[in-house]
C-alpha cells in the first residue's frame, strides 16, 4: 500500500507570500527571454501580398471548378436530351431510377448518421 503524505497547509499569508515570489520569479524569467531573444515582426505588406496570392488562387479554383460543373452538367443534359428523343423508354427508365435512388440514398445515410450517435 501507498503511504499517506500528509501536506501541513500554512497560513494565508504565507501562502500569497509565495505566490507573489513565485509570479515575481516569472515574470523575471520571462523578461530575461524577452531580452534574449529579439522578435522579429513581418511588415504588413507581406500579409497583404499573402491575401491577394490566396485570392487569386481561390478566383481560379472556383474559375475551373465552374468551368467543369458547367460542362458536366451540359454532357449530362445533351445525353438526357438524346435519350428522350431517340429512345423515349430509355429516358423514362434513367428518370425512374434516379427517382427511386435518390430517397433509398438518403435514407441510408440518415440511417448511418443515426448509428453513429
Amino acid at each position: 500500500m501507498k503511504k499517506n503524505k500528509l501536506i501541513l497547509l500554512k497560513n494565508k499569508q504565507e501562502h500569497e507570500q509565495e505566490d507573489f515570489e513565485s509570479i515575481q520569479e516569472i515574470k523575471d524569467a520571462l523578461s530575461k527571454i524577452d531580452d534574449h531573444y529579439q522578435v522579429f515582426t513581418p511588415d504588413l505588406q507581406v500579409f497583404e501580398h499573402l491575401v491577394i496570392a490566396e485570392q487569386q488562387r481561390q478566383k481560379k479554383k472556383f474559375v475551373r471548378e465552374l468551368l467543369s460543373f458547367i460542362l458536366i452538367a451540359l454532357l449530362i443534359m445533351s445525353g438526357l436530351l438524346t435519350a428522350l428523343l431517340q429512345v423515349p423508354i430509355a429516358f423514362f427508365i434513367v428518370q425512374g431510377v434516379a427517382s427511386i435512388s435518390l430517397p433509398v440514398y438518403v435514407y441510408f445515410q440518415y440511417k448511418k448518421r443515426v448509428m453513429r450517435t
